[in-house]
């Protein structure tokens, strides 16, 4: 007999199964360690800025929280996986980002994609209109270029 994968429900908030996602990370590299309740953060309303968090710890209440414009479809499973797992560390080796931290950083398995993902889709993050065109200039049928 075949077992078939549980159907998982629609998300209520969203897009992304926050609670799956961060228990395969735990699963994954942090087994030996607690499991830290992982939520989305609080919804904030801007039209641009300069910098953004996309997650944070809290060594407090023990907590990742992750920055809800993540929460969305065009957003990879992957990425917001390699901040969960970012956060996990910070759990783990403290807050410095030291050589230490980085190396094990690196040993996400999706580590290489996820900082390319990010290289390329900062300025959206941001919520710059330079991001905006660029994805529109992308949409666009391709031009003949005549030398």
């Amino acid at each position: 007999m075949e077992t078939q994968p549980l159907p998982l429900a629609l998300p209520i908030d969203g897009h992304h199964h926050l609670a799956s996602l961060a228990a395969e990370v735990h699963r994954t590299y942090f087994f030996k360690y607690p499991q830290l309740s992982v939520r989305w953060g609080q919804q904030i309303q801007r039209r641009s800025r300069r910098s953004i968090r996309l997650g944070s710890y809290n060594h407090v209440t023990n907590e990742i929280r992750i920055h809800p414009f993540l929460n969305a479809p065009n957003i990879p499973a992957f990425f917001i996986q390699s901040i969960i797992h970012h956060e996990y560390l910070h759990h783990v080796l403290g807050p410095t980002h030291n050589r230490r931290f980085h190396s094990h950083e690196r040993k996400f398995h999706y580590y290489r994609e996820s900082k390319e993902w990010i290289r390329r889709h900062l300025l959206l993050l941001l919520g710059r209109r330079a991001a905006r065109r660029m994805a529109a200039a992308r949409s666009a049928p391709p031009q003949l270029l005549l030398f």
